[in-house]
């Protein structure tokens, strides 16, 4: 459903939801808040609680929607390769870090951060397959490949979330560069 279709008093409800945990995050983990006291911080009855979110950590995900849009977004993996895909994932991060600091940090919530890893290893996958669809030798198991890199990208997006003066585009061309060939040339394409 699109923004501009939903009904205001959702809206209303589900930005009130989002800013109650932000609230509660900047002084409790987010995998300890619980959804009667962030209901009650939004002004919410449990009941309307329910009929947008499942769990907190569904609200959380609401919060990092626009990060997994980028991941999974096809058309800059096709546009920049990996590192233009790499890129942009980090600058929607640093663009975002004032909500994303709550819910990927160690006071975060892990499902959050399992589901990120999860589609970043996923993107990352469908990289390496493209590259060896095009005949490029990974050398290594396509699937292993991404789970290491997929939870690499990760620790470069907490590292985006500590650092405010972190350069992206250095940080990503570094990383690359340290890759090992045959993989650096395949992921630079």
């Amino acid at each position: 459903m699109h923004a501009e279709h939903v009904d205001p008093r959702t809206r209303r409800t589900v930005t009130a939801l989002r800013t109650a945990l932000l609230e509660l995050a900047g002084s409790t983990p987010v995998g300890e808040i619980d959804i009667s006291t962030l209901c009650r911080t939004a002004g919410v009855h449990r009941t309307t609680f329910y009929k947008h979110f499942a769990t907190v950590s569904d609200l959380g995900r609401c919060l990092v929607t626009g990060l997994l849009t980028r991941i999974d977004d096809p058309a800059i993996a096709v546009e920049g390769g990996f590192s233009g895909w790499l890129t942009a994932v980090l600058e929607q991060v640093a663009g975002n870090r004032h909500v994303y600091r709550y819910i990927l940090t160690d006071r975060g919530d892990p499902a959050v951060q399992r589901l990120l890893c999860e589609r970043l290893t996923a993107a990352t996958h469908a990289a390496l397959v493209a590259a060896a669809a095009r005949g490029e030798d990974l050398d290594m198991d396509p699937a292993a490949l991404a789970g290491a890199l997929g939870y690499g990208c990760y620790g470069l997006v907490e590292a985006a979330l500590a650092d405010d003066t972190l350069d992206i585009r250095e940080t990503v061309d570094g990383i690359v560069a340290l890759l090992p060939d045959p993989l650096r040339p395949v992921l630079v394409a």
